[in-house]
Formats: C-alpha cells, structure tokens, sequence
C-alpha cells in the first residue's frame, strides 16, 4: 500500500496529465483533485487540503449547479478530510 505522500505525488502527476490536454472540470478531473485533496489530507498538510476541497466544492457549483453528482464527489471528499482532521 502506498504512503499518503506517494498517493499526493501519484495524484499530482495524473491531474497535471490530464489538465495538459482536458478539462479542469470533467468527471476524470473532479475525481482527480478530491481525491488529491483527501491524499493532502492523509499526508498531514489539513491547511492545504482544506483549501483545494473548498475549490473543487465551489468549482463545481458554479460550472455544474447545486445538485449535479461531481458536487456530491466534493461534499464527500469534504467529509472525508474532516473525518482525518477529528482523527489528527
């Protein structure tokens, strides 16, 4: 199993691939950065992992609207670092 600081890097590098010729907002990339921003989280860094949840969440508000599913995918990477915030 690889390390929070491994699954940071591994996320970082897919999402700078795919930004390179796609959407910062498509499905691929909304699962990209919560899960960049849950990994960020387990690696310790709450700061920096509360601020790109709270990005993706308002990203895919104001592109998708309050009840499209890649809002809920923010909401439940919001969960998820807040349960690892209680933990901490």
């Amino acid at each position: 199993m690889s390390t929070p600081q491994q699954r940071v890097h591994d996320a970082t590098l897919r999402l700078l691939e795919l930004l390179e010729s796609g959407d910062p907002l498509s499905p691929e990339a909304i699962e990209l950065r919560a899960e960049l921003a849950e990994a960020t989280a387990e690696a310790g860094q709450l700061e920096d992992a509360l601020y790109q949840v709270d990005q993706l969440f308002k990203d895919t508000r104001r592109v998708h609207g309050p009840d499209h599913e890649t809002v809920a995918r923010a909401r439940r990477a919001a969960s998820v670092i807040e349960e690892i915030a209680q933990r901490g």
